[in-house]
């Protein structure tokens, strides 16, 4: 339990300040970790992008001169490959969109962790200074 002195105010213990630096230890990791995955969600969706959107374009604007990415153009009706290429060009975008979003808002709460941790120590260093001087004295 905290400790009152005579002007007032509370000094935490020994024990209850390292088990506050172990919870703070604990928020960097968990912070560290949401950034971590964020971070792979970007990187995953910019090699999903690079690989396969980006060559299935190119693939399309090539071989379909005649028609545009929103499908217009001559009548589409019973080309399959028109078709298949329009669809699966219109899925991507969606999922690059989920990832890299879902990737921000990841590194986000990590750094917000972050500085949440960074709050608690720099409120904890009055403890800790006054324990470095109690035991100097």
């Amino acid at each position: 339990m905290a400790q009152t002195t005579a002007t007032g105010s509370a000094h935490r213990t020994a024990e209850e300040v390292q088990a506050t630096i172990g919870s703070i230890k604990k928020m960097l990791l968990v912070g560290g970790l949401f950034a971590a995955v964020g971070y792979l969600l970007i990187i995953g969706a910019l090699v999903v992008e690079l690989t396969q959107f980006h060559p299935l374009l190119e693939q399309f604007f090539t071989t379909q001169t005649a028609h545009s990415l929103a499908g217009g153009g001559p009548d589409r009706a019973g080309q399959a490959a028109l078709n298949s290429q329009l669809s699966s060009i219109h899925q991507f975008p969606s999922t690059l969109l989920w990832m890299k979003l879902g990737g921000i808002g990841h590194i986000l709460v990590g750094i917000f962790i972050a500085l949440a941790a960074i709050i608690r120590a720099l409120a904890l260093m009055p403890d800790r200074l006054g324990m470095i001087v109690g035991t100097e004295q």
